[in-house]
């Protein structure tokens, strides 16, 4: 190699790496980083799935709401609530309960996933009223007497109220898009969102992660596809 290309080699590197960290060089992809966080849990629905309903619906139920596919190499959770057919099930919450070894939340970076909406229910006055990607963190799980403390994260049909709660949980809008078949990549910080919205997020830990996708409200069909969840630590 001569000189010049000695030269010239370090530089062209550099001047790559700025193309691949540069905001937007992939639409909708997490950003790149000179160092990856350390991943405390992860679902990338691979494998055997411990995932359960909260409320006990029953597997048969579930399995009408609630599927794991592959598709063009992403293996990812459907969920279609179907409200418009014989013997429809409720509306059915499915996720993660983090019976031991609960993650500090002051110790979390963010909760990243990836989701799509494939079919928005037609929501009237009240955009929470049915969703097709609802993620549910709970920190404090709501009673019949007293409400809980986490969030609500919702792809909604149509802008939906800011501010707003459910048994104690922040609905937070991440989306309004319209459906389609494409993936877009959310990253959330809790600790972040429990200090505004709680106060002080020591001492607190992540106790659940879950899905919903409902179309009980408007009696209609509700679709959508989640994949690739990943709790990161700080």
């Amino acid at each position: 190699m001569n000189r010049t290309a000695l030269v010239l080699a370090p530089l062209l590197l550099v001047a790559l790496a700025l193309v691949l960290l540069e905001p937007g060089a992939r639409a909708d992809a997490p950003p790149q980083a000179l160092s990856l966080p350390r991943v405390v849990w992860s679902e990338h629905f691979t494998g055997s799935l411990d995932w359960l309903d909260p409320f006990d619906h029953g597997k048969d139920k579930l399995a009408r709401v609630y599927s794991v596919q592959r598709e063009d190499g992403q293996t990812f959770l459907r969920a279609s609530h179907d409200y418009t057919a014989g013997s429809t099930p409720p509306a059915m919450h499915y996720g993660h309960a983090f019976v031991r070894g609960a993650t500090p939340l002051e110790d979390v970076k963010a909760l990243t996933w990836k989701w799509r909406a494939r079919k928005h229910p037609p929501v009237k006055s009240d955009a929470w009223d049915d969703m097709a990607g609802g993620v549910y963190v709970v920190i404090k799980q709501p009673s019949l007497l007293v409400g809980g403390k986490g969030f609500k994260f919702g792809w909604l049909a149509k802008g939906g109220e800011k501010g707003t709660h459910q048994h104690g949980l922040l609905q937070v809008e991440l989306r309004h898009d319209a459906a389609a078949d494409v993936w877009r990549y959310e990253a959330v910080d809790l600790c972040g969102l429990f200090r505004q919205e709680y106060g002080p997020c020591e001492g607190q830990k992540v106790l659940y992660i879950g899905v919903v996708t409902d179309a009980d409200g408007t009696r209609s069909v509700s679709e959508a596809d989640y994949a690739d969840f990943e709790l990161l630590a700080k």
